[in-house]
């Protein structure tokens, strides 16, 4: 079995400065929790979560605000529907959505079919900053992929979204208290 099948002694490569990758760290199997998927998880989204953040603190965005932008480009929606796309709580987007506006990034339309409703609605000004936030967001995440072989980042995005889309496709949204 060659190194890199050889699960048990993997340490992700890293990449050089000067382009060359190299391993280094802790071996997987010296870590009490090497084993337990749900904290390797949340290890890998809380660091790619990190260097989202920071990026899109740079463009005036949290992730959740990125979120909403990305999916109000393609069209505006009532804040429910929005908030099952995202997978973000009601309470928590209304707050995100009052966020937004406060920016001028968003404005509050009425609902064409019921006039209770509102459409939250890019503003041209929220159209330039999503393309930029995305474009941040993009980076850091093609920085971070750019660190796996071409077969290992086509395998780690395809599990992924077979788990995203499929077995967790309805997992709890966002809420309050996983807020951070």
């Amino acid at each position: 079995m060659s190194e890199q099948q050889d699960s048990k002694n993997f340490v992700p490569r890293r990449v050089r400065r000067d382009g060359a990758r190299y391993r280094g760290g802790v071996e997987d199997t010296e870590h009490p929790l090497h084993g337990d998927v749900n904290w390797l998880l949340n290890r890998v989204w809380l660091g790619f979560g990190q260097r989202k953040a920071v990026a899109l603190e740079a463009v005036g965005v949290s992730i959740k605000e990125h979120f909403v932008l990305a999916a109000l480009m393609s069209s505006p929606m009532p804040q429910l529907e929005l908030s099952a796309l995202v997978k973000i709580d009601k309470s928590v987007i209304t707050a995100t959505v009052d966020a937004l506006e406060a920016k001028g990034l968003v404005v509050r339309t009425p609902d064409p079919r019921d006039r209770r409703v509102r459409r939250p609605t890019l503003t041209s000004q929220g159209r330039k900053v999503c393309r930029r936030a995305t474009a941040a967001a993009t980076a850091v995440e093609h920085g971070l992929l750019d660190l796996l072989e071409p077969s290992e980042r086509e395998v780690f995005l395809s599990v992924l979204r077979y788990y995203t889309f499929t077995e967790f496709v309805d997992a709890p949204e966002f809420t309050r208290r996983n807020r951070k």
